[in-house]
C-alpha cells in the first residue's frame, strides 16, 4: 500500500493532523503504520476510516514504553556488571570466564588474561555476552543476583527485549521471546516487562519509597505489572 492510499483511511480533524500523519509516514514508514492499524484491529473496507488520533496515541504509547524500558534495561546491565566486578575484580583467576562471539571487545577471558581491569572489560561487552557470562557464574551468584527469578529462558527473553528496544521495534506488535512467570509461559509484551521487573533490584522495581520504579512507569500507560 502506498502512502497516498493509506492516507485515505485516516480521519483527520484538522490540516495539522494530516500534516503530522504525512510526516510520520515519511519518517516511520507506511509498513509501521500498517502494523499499528493491525494492532488496532482496523479492517480495510470501502469508506471506512480510523481517527488519526487513535494511531498517534498508539505511537506515543509505544515510544513511552520503549523510552522507559531503555532506562531499566540499562539499569539491569549496570547492576550485573557491577555485581560481577565487585565480587571478582580482585580475584580474576576464575574458570568460568567466557569469550563472546563478536569481536575482540567481547573476549572476556582473553582480555582478562592480558591483564585488563575486569570492570573495563565488562563495560566493553555487548548485553548478550554479559548475559551469557551470567549463565556461567556459580549458582550462588545467580541466586544473589536474581533471587528465585533466575532462569536461562527468562534471561534470553530479556536480551531479545533489549534488542527490540535498541532497534526501535514497534513493541506493541513485536514478536518477543517466551518467558516464564509464576509457572505460566507467555511471549506477550506485558510478560516480558514483568520478567525485566523481576530481574531488577527492588529499588528499580518499586522506587526508593515503594511507590515508583518500573511498576509506576508502566502503570502510566495502562500496563499493570
Amino acid at each position: 500500500m502506498t502512502k497516498t492510499e493509506l492516507l485515505n483511511y485516516f480521519d483527520f480533524v484538522s490540516e495539522q493532523e494530516k500534516e503530522d500523519c504525512q510526516f510520520y509516514l515519511d519518517v516511520k514508514s507506511v509498513e509501521l503504520h500498517l502494523e499499528i492499524l493491525n494492532y488496532l484491529n482496523f479492517k480495510f473496507e470501502e469508506n471506512k476510516k480510523l481517527k488519526w488520533s487513535k494511531v498517534s496515541n498508539a505511537l506515543r504509547k509505544d515510544k513511552y514504553i520503549r523510552d522507559k524500558l531503555y532506562i531499566y534495561l540499562s539499569a539491569l546491565e549496570e547492576y550485573i556488571r557491577s555485581f560481577i566486578s565487585n565480587k571478582y575484580g580482585d580475584n580474576k583467576e576464575q574458570s568460568f570466564w567466557i569469550n563472546g562471539a563478536f569481536g575482540n571487545r567481547n573476549k572476556i577471558k582473553n582480555n582478562l588474561e592480558k591483564g585488563k581491569n575486569l570492570f573495563s572489560v565488562l563495560q566493553d561487552v555487548d548485553f548478550k555476552t554479559l548475559i551469557n557470562q551470567v549463565k556461567k557464574l556459580p549458582n550462588i551468584d545467580k541466586k544473589e543476583l536474581f533471587g528465585n527469578y533466575y532462569n536461562k529462558k527468562n534471561l534470553d527473553a530479556v536480551v531479545e527485549l533489549r534488542n527490540a528496544v535498541s532497534h526501535h521495534k514497534l513493541l506493541l506488535t513485536y514478536n518477543l521471546k517466551t518467558c516464564k512467570i509464576d509457572g505460566i509461559s507467555n511471549n506477550s509484551l506485558k510478560f516480558n516487562i514483568i520478567n525485566l521487573k523481576n530481574l531488577l533490584p527492588l529499588r528499580y522495581r518499586y522506587g526508593a519509597n515503594g511507590k515508583g520504579g518500573i511498576v509506576k512507569d508502566m502503570k502510566k500507560c495502562g500496563i499493570i505489572i
